[in-house]
């Protein structure tokens, strides 16, 4: 049941994702489905140590590609659209 919960976020994170438009923003929600791909594979093997070594690795490839992206984006304006807020309260 946990799996499935689970999944579902993934996949409203999916969507979430393609209406992003900020690259910060698009590296928050990478970095979140991430996350919950490590649970259900810490769920799956009944071990969490594969999957806290893999969050990891990628945690330190996020930090390089964040620092890399806010010198590229350092002035553009970080704004939420109304309609990706309304649209993401309905489906949660």
């Amino acid at each position: 049941m946990t799996q499935m919960i689970l999944s579902l976020m993934i996949m409203i994170s999916s969507f979430i994702f393609m209406q992003m438009n900020h690259p910060l923003a698009m590296g928050l929600m990478l970095l979140m489905q991430t996350f919950l791909i490590c649970l259900i594979t810490g769920l799956m093997t009944k071990s969490f140590w594969f999957s806290y070594i893999l969050f990891l690795i990628f945690l330190g490839g996020m930090l390089v590609l964040f620092i890399y992206v806010t010198s590229l984006a350092s002035n553009e304006m970080f704004s939420m659209s109304m309609n990706l807020m309304i649209f993401s309260l309905i489906i949660l």
